[in-house]
């Protein structure tokens, strides 16, 4: 099935800050079983463990801290189905969301050069982590409440 062109994010479900960010994997299986999350994908098949994947890789992510629109946005992710996240490298960059059979969200677009470099490890690691990645949001940064948690591969494509 042919990939669409990638739509902008409505702007009702943006949330307040995004980042990269790595956990190592065996963190990734540990971290996030127990809690309670209201929505969470972690697929046995995917578990790094599963995958043989070395505990103290890092595995690769992006959290969104959602504010008010954590839980919204966590809703609309369930819904859309997410499949990967894959960063765009560009004078200006971005982040955009693959989702469902064919559907190509953009979530950031960027010119920072410090987050470009973060947008270059996060390909680096998502490469040594077979296409490994995921996705948190949050309401802050905190760390006491978590929204949405999704494990996600694809084949390497960035």
């Amino acid at each position: 099935m042919e990939k669409l062109p990638p739509i902008p994010l409505p702007e009702t479900l943006w949330g307040d800050r995004w980042r990269f960010a790595a956990l190592p994997a065996s963190d990734v299986e540990t971290a996030f079983t127990d809690r309670p999350i209201p929505i969470l994908y972690l697929p046995p098949a995917l578990l790094p463990s599963h995958l043989q994947l070395p505990p103290t890789l890092l595995v690769p992510g992006v959290v969104i801290d959602g504010g008010r629109q954590s839980m919204p946005l966590a809703r609309w992710l369930q819904a859309a189905q997410p499949v990967s996240l894959i960063y765009v490298s560009a004078e200006l960059g971005g982040l955009i969301l693959e989702a469902g059979q064919a559907d190509r969200w953009i979530l950031t677009t960027f010119a920072d050069l410090e987050v470009r470099a973060a947008g270059e490890t996060y390909v680096q690691r998502k490469r040594a982590s077979h296409g490994l990645h995921f996705l948190l949001v949050q309401p802050d940064d905190s760390g006491m409440t978590l929204s949405g948690f999704w494990l996600l591969r694809s084949e390497y494509n960035g």
